[in-house]
Parts: C-alpha cells; structure tokens; sequence
C-alpha cells in the first residue's frame, strides 16, 4: 500500500485530515486482514536469522570465556590511544568492587588480546565481555550496574 509523500510526518496533519487518514488506514487493514493474518503467521526470515547470530555470538563467547575472562565477572579491553579508556576503568572498578567482583583487563596492544578482538569481530576499545554478553563502547554506569548487580 503506497503512502503519499507527506505520509512520512503525519504530526503535520490537522485533526479532520489525522481522522480522514486514521479511517482509511483502519478500511485498508480490515479489507486486507487475510493478507496481514498470513504475513505476520509466516516464518520470520530476519528474526529466525538474527536468532542464528544471537547462537552464533554465545557459542563464540562460551568457548572463549574461559581463557578472556579467567574466572574474572567481566573483562574490560582498553588500547593506548584510547580516550573514554580510564572513564571505563574507573567506572567499573568502583562498580566490581561495590559489589564484591572482579575483573581483568585486556590492553589490544597485547597479541593475544587484539586475537580475541579480532574474534569477536570487534577493534575499537573500550568494550567489555560478560561471559554471556559483549558491550562495545564506554557504557555508563547504570548499564554495567545492570549486568553486574547480583539479583
């Protein structure tokens, strides 16, 4: 079903022409139930395949934990010439310490370090690795409190 081209900012439409559209929208959905009814019952390419990289990432994660995070809550790569680097060091380890974890941190400089990035397709530091989870960039506080904080 084609929109006109004004369709895209529907905030601009005075109140009759929202109730026009509104009327017309609701008559095309109920005209063509069949069709949404068979859409939305169909396998879901992008969902089914978004579901294999999801699988993919913590069968990737679950072989390497062991070794990048050596029994460690989180382990947090840094590099050199990074800027929000000891923001996130600082960040997290007033946050491990809080409540009673540790962590290992990872310069990308270091061979094996840079492999594991490499592996987990990621090269811009600062990102941390949660045995079931990766955060890439310099997360706020709130957020790591949330993957950390014990339930």
């Amino acid at each position: 079903m084609a929109l006109p081209a004004w369709a895209d900012d529907l905030s601009a439409l005075g109140p009759t022409a929202r109730a026009a559209f509104n009327a017309e929208m609701r008559a095309a959905i109920l005209a063509n139930g069949d069709v949404i009814a068979r859409a939305l019952a169909e396998p879901q390419p992008a969902r089914s395949e978004m579901q294999q990289y999801i699988q993919d990432d913590l069968t990737l994660l679950e072989r390497l934990a062991p070794d990048l995070l050596a029994g460690h809550a989180v382990a947090l790569f840094t590099a050199k010439d990074c800027n929000t680097c000891d923001a996130a060091i600082k960040d997290l380890t007033e946050i491990t310490e809080r409540y009673g974890l540790t962590f290992i941190q990872h310069d990308l400089q270091a061979p094996q370090s840079a492999r594991w990035a490499a592996a987990l397709g990621l090269d811009a530091a600062p990102f941390y690795v949660l045995p079931e989870l990766i955060l890439n960039g310099h997360m706020p506080p709130v957020v790591l409190e949330k993957h950390l904080a014990p339930n």
